[in-house]
């Protein structure tokens, strides 16, 4: 039996993660514009670089929830 409850509770967990993601990213990316010499252009690329592997990843893990679901749902 699929605990329904327990997968929409991570997907909502995901969700969440991805807009602290996205905040973050909005933040950082205000501050940059507001203060450059705070920043090295090396440094924002390796910073976006590993936000974006985290949205990549949380997206994948999200995606693979409701692919899961879906098709358990069309099994009912």
């Amino acid at each position: 039996m699929v605990d329904e409850n327990a997968l929409n509770q991570q997907v909502g967990r995901l969700k969440s993660e991805m807009s602290y993601l996205v905040g973050e990213i909005d933040a950082i990316t205000k501050d940059a514009m507001d203060q450059p010499m705070k920043y090295g252009l090396e440094a924002l690329e390796e910073l976006r670089h590993s936000h974006m592997g985290e949205i990549l990843r949380l997206r994948s893990e999200l995606d693979g929830i409701e692919s899961e679901l879906l098709t358990l749902k069309a099994k009912l």
